[in-house]
């Protein structure tokens, strides 16, 4: 009888632990590291983690995440903002990674009651928290010397992209409209002010043709119009309905525009610009070209 109480109590304690494990953040769940079934359904984080060369960690990512190309390879979870417990279940993960932009959230609640520790990463809104996303999850996969490394020459490569920026100080700021394409319900969506993509278009020498702070905006054909675009950046998703960009003159209210009759309709992927992350000063140069293609001939 002495026996079976020590056995008893650890068995409870075993169930209420997994009962138990959504309750409080995953501090002790994940204190040992990612271990080495990593799922993750963050674009930017599955970029970083890349980035650190921890992608030996990862299993599984979710659909949207594309780059870099090999993580294609990879098993696919579904769409982040409709995932599916079985589904993440299944790749018996180790941590269940995410920036917290997934859905449905009663998804979250049954991998907790099945034991499988959820990590929650805040994504990184200005450049300064994008990098130090980058340190945080150097730690995490006992890369510190790499997420270091590539965010010193990420800050290198900002401070030459702001001496370049001297070569459209100035100059007219075209009005430019940027269109995602949402895949939860089929519809078009601009970036609105305040959006890392804003500020990529503003150090680009850009203004932002649409002027409400959000995340997204719902586009129809009449804002498309009034917004009165010298420039359409539409994301690979978006553009790759149309095929290229006088097809995408097709798309109701863009043929009404500055930018379709002028023919500056162009793709950047959405990666790329989304977010901040080590190719953003790249991004920078290469929208500041297609927005001052003068001021920039020859670099």
């Amino acid at each position: 009888m002495k026996r079976s109480i020590p056995f008893v109590t650890c068995a409870l304690i075993a169930l209420l632990t997994i009962l138990a494990g959504g309750r409080a953040e995953a501090k002790d769940a994940t204190a040992a590291g990612p271990g080495d079934r990593v799922v993750c359904v963050s674009k930017q984080i599955n970029e970083f983690i890349y980035a650190i060369g921890a992608e030996d960690h990862l299993v599984a990512h979710d659909l949207t995440s594309v780059y870099p190309p090999q993580i294609k390879k990879l098993t696919s979870v579904g769409y982040h903002r409709a995932l599916s417990a079985e589904g993440i279940i299944s790749m018996h993960p180790s941590v269940f990674l995410t920036d917290g932009n997934v859905g449905p959230r009663a998804v979250l609640e049954q991998l907790r009651k099945v034991g499988i520790p959820v990590k929650v990463m805040a994504p990184g809104k200005t450049m300064e928290g994008a990098q130090q996303l980058m340190l945080r999850l150097g730690k995490y996969f006992h890369r510190e010397q790499a997420a270091g490394k590539v965010v010193a020459q990420w800050r290198a490569k900002m401070a030459k992209i702001r001496q370049q920026s001297k070569s459209w100080a100035g100059k007219p700021e075209p009005r430019v409209l940027l269109i995602h394409f949402g895949q939860i319900i089929n519809n078009y969506l601009a970036v609105g002010r305040g959006s890392p993509a804003d500020q990529i278009i503003e150090w680009a020498g850009g203004v932002n043709a649409i002027t409400k702070k959000a995340g997204m905006v719902r586009l129809t054909p009449e804002m498309i119009a009034k917004s009165r675009p010298d420039v359409i950046i539409a994301n690979n998703v978006a553009f790759e309905r149309f095929g290229n960009a006088e097809k995408f003159e097709q798309l109701p209210g863009v043929g009404l525009t500055p930018a379709a009759r002028s023919g500056r309709i162009y793709m950047i992927p959405e990666q790329a610009i989304i977010y901040f992350g080590p190719r953003t000063p790249d991004t920078v140069l290469k929208l500041a070209k297609l927005l001052h293609p003068d001021a920039l001939s020859g670099k």
